[in-house]
């Protein structure tokens, strides 16, 4: 029976935290494998004290587990809205369903990607020059194109694989409760396009990341760490934020697809302004004006708060264009 005392209306946030602590606990448990368990576990201490290691992994975990817990909320509150309900008749025969399959799935695509990873490597190794003529480019740019083209698929089979398991483990259940699918207002479609935009941050950093160290190997914790771990949460904080005061208060039939849209709209847009601005601002530059701004720590300061800027005007850009019949929305008062 459902527990009275709990709101029904929070199973598929229930659920999602369970998507998101076994991702975590996953995580956890492979590297103290690493650290413990493998014979050259002495070489993988000494790598898991660098940054430039630890930090991008660190990155990689809270992408992994953001995306699994968006995915599962997405997935059963759908599932809820279906079905007219907020509850089930056997939550625990759900939440064990789930737990089972997310880790059977877990380990199956952890394996199978690093199998892939390997068997792409091998073929990159012993195609080198073949893979040059054909793409004009180098190894480097071959090795970034290949890690980027498994973390896409990894995260593919990720999203696909949790909707999958979210579906499987209700079909074990029945509804209950009372009528009604559980709410879902701007509070909700905020906090997703502020979660989307995390998500893409932390995929592009860790994407180009490795390239830029190699550019510039005096980076240390701070860089890292800002740029990994810090940019990233303040961005989706301001654009939960704004957000909250830029969505009108009645959506509509939206949901949680185009809050995804929005925030996708939003990081790519701002992008897209960031890399035409620097373009422009490049060229209006002499050799000399160039190189003092690129050893200038305000410069550095300078591109972020523009970057925070070009992410809000697409924030804004985007609520226009996702949202155009819906009336503007009032300050929000929690805030």
């Amino acid at each position: 029976m459902t527990d009275p005392v709990r709101s029904p209306s929070s199973l598929a946030w229930r659920l999602a935290l369970t998507a998101v602590f076994l991702r975590l606990a996953y995580a956890a448990a492979v590297q103290g494998y690493m650290l413990i368990g493998l014979p050259q576990f002495q070489d993988m201490r000494e790598l898991h004290t660098q940054p430039q290691y630890l930090v991008p992994m660190l990155a990689h975990i809270v992408m992994a587990a953001v995306i699994a817990g968006l995915t599962t909320w997405g997935a059963m509150r759908r599932w809820l809205a279906r079905n007219n309900t907020m509850a089930v008749d056997e939550p625990r025969k759900l939440f064990g369903t789930f737990i089972a399959l997310l880790l059977l799935y877990t380990l199956a695509v952890a394996a199978g990607t690093a199998f892939l990873h390997n068997a792409l490597m091998q073929f990159v190794m012993n195609n080198r020059g073949m893979l040059e003529e054909w793409s004009g480019m180098g190894m480097i740019g071959q090795f970034m194109t290949l890690g980027i083209a498994t973390r896409v698929v990894t995260i593919l089979l990720e999203i696909i694989g949790v909707w999958v398991v979210v579906h499987i483990a209700a079909w074990t259940v029945q509804p209950a409760g009372p009528a009604g699918g559980p709410p879902y207002d701007r509070r909700h479609a905020a906090w997703i396009t502020g979660l989307t935009v995390l998500v893409w941050q932390l995929g592009v950093s860790i994407a180009v990341g490795g390239f830029l160290h190699m550019q510039s190997r005096n980076t240390g914790w701070t860089e890292f760490t800002l740029g990994y771990l810090i940019l990233p949460a303040i961005l989706m904080a301001m654009c939960v934020l704004l957000c909250l005061n830029l969505l009108p208060r009645f959506l509509g039939m939206a949901r949680l697809g185009r809050a995804v849209a929005h925030g996708t709209l939003a990081f790519w847009l701002a992008q897209a302004l960031g890399v035409g601005l620097g373009y422009v601002a490049v060229r209006a530059m002499t050799w000399d004006q160039f190189m003092r701004a690129a050893s200038s720590y305000m410069t550095g300061i300078v591109v972020l708060l523009a970057y925070g800027l070009l992410l809000a005007l697409a924030c804004v850009i985007g609520r226009r264009a996702l949202y155009p019949r819906a009336m503007a929305a009032q300050p929000y008062g929690s805030l």
